[in-house]
């Protein structure tokens, strides 16, 4: 357990970083009046999210640890079937998420792919499927971990 939360938080740490990073880069693109700075857009909008999912993870993580510790010493098949519940409501949703960020990826390759509309539409796509596909690759691994771990939960029964 306390592997899967340690690795859960170092991921929200990574998220947030990007957040920062995508800051860090649209403000360059706009101070500098580059003609891709119509690539912040997305930037920011999707480091938003991550400032929020990134942040809630952190921010939860060490109550949920320690709240969870308690109950699997108390009562460890509480902790089983508890748990083995709300990963599953996890998986679930990062199933979600992932189909959200493969469109997000669709979008941005259909508009980085329209020639004719100059490199406004290209930047605004190239930041979409940077963000989303970083999103991805985040959410894959997360949900890779998350089966792993559901897997302990489901053997202690």
């Amino acid at each position: 357990m306390s592997r899967y939360f340690a690795a859960e938080r170092a991921e929200s740490v990574l998220f947030l970083a990007c957040a920062v990073a995508a800051a860090v880069v649209s403000a360059a693109l706009v101070a500098l009046r580059s003609p891709y700075r119509a690539m912040a857009g997305p930037l920011i909008a999707l480091g938003l999210v991550q400032v929020v999912v990134g942040g809630t993870i952190f921010l939860r993580t060490p109550g949920q640890v320690a709240r969870l510790g308690r109950q699997l010493r108390s009562s460890p098949s509480a902790y089983q079937a508890e748990e083995a519940a709300r990963m599953r409501r996890v998986l679930r949703s990062l199933v979600l998420y992932k189909r959200i960020e493969i469109g997000l990826l669709a979008i941005g390759l259909a508009l980085a792919s329209i020639e004719g509309y100059g490199r406004t539409l290209y930047a605004v796509g190239m930041g979409l499927m940077l963000e989303a596909g970083l999103m991805l690759f985040l959410d894959l691994r997360a949900e890779r971990r998350g089966h792993r771990y559901l897997q302990m939960v489901k053997a202690l029964g």
